[in-house]
């Protein structure tokens, strides 16, 4: 009888901390879900490389030192940064694609996809340093600035569409796997190759 006793006692007390425990998740739960999206910046990615592009446009025409467009990192993010493109929300930490929303991919994919959007990244920052620095040099060389914003221009373009065929491969019915698979085989972007590609095109063009 006293055996019995105890055992409801016991099963009583588990019951009842458990029950406390439950609650207390319950309350901390959605405080904790907030705080961490109340402190996750947010930034629309396909907006910003047509700023960008749009600013050095805007600045090619008017060419005055004291409206120069700063340089920009687009995914170099030290905080916890939510950046969309084309649909697709990229979660950015330490110059780093940690996630995508709604994908279950691999650390392995996540770096692959991280090592080609971080590569036009910094080639179109250091660019658009670079054009900014050739503008206040005494013997300033306007067809290296244009080589220069030209292929500034190339490599947003690439950006634009890389994102843009990442985007594409979640259009399957397993988002997740296709991108998994397909990611590997999207080759890192060359911008010295397609810059050599686009003044062929263009020597074409004149001698049309």
């Amino acid at each position: 009888m006293k055996s019995t006793k105890l055992s409801a006692l016991v099963f009583l007390v588990i019951t009842s901390l458990s029950c406390l425990s439950i609650h207390v998740l319950a309350q901390n739960k959605p405080t904790k879900l907030a705080d961490v999206f109340e402190n996750v910046d947010r930034l629309n990615g396909n907006d910003m490389i047509e700023r960008l592009a749009a600013q050095r446009s805007a600045y090619n025409k008017n060419r005055s030192k004291n409206s120069l467009p700063k340089a920009e990192y687009i995914i170099n993010r030290n905080n916890l940064t939510l950046i969309s493109f084309n649909g697709l929300d990229y979660y950015v930490k330490n110059n780093r694609v940690i996630g995508i929303q709604g994908l279950n991919l691999s650390d392995e994919v996540l770096n692959q996809i991280t090592d080609k959007l971080v590569l036009l990244d910094s080639i179109q920052f250091d660019q658009s340093e670079r054009s900014n620095t050739e503008h206040f040099n005494p013997n300033v060389d306007f067809q290296k600035i244009w080589n220069i914003d030209r292929q500034f221009m190339l490599t947003l373009k690439m950006l634009s569409s890389t994102v843009r065929d990442i985007a594409a491969l979640t259009k399957s019915e397993n988002p997740s796997l296709t991108v998994e698979t397909k990611v590997a085989k999207m080759r890192l972007p060359n911008i010295d190759k397609a810059a050599e590609k686009s003044s062929m095109q263009s020597l074409v063009s004149l001698s049309k």
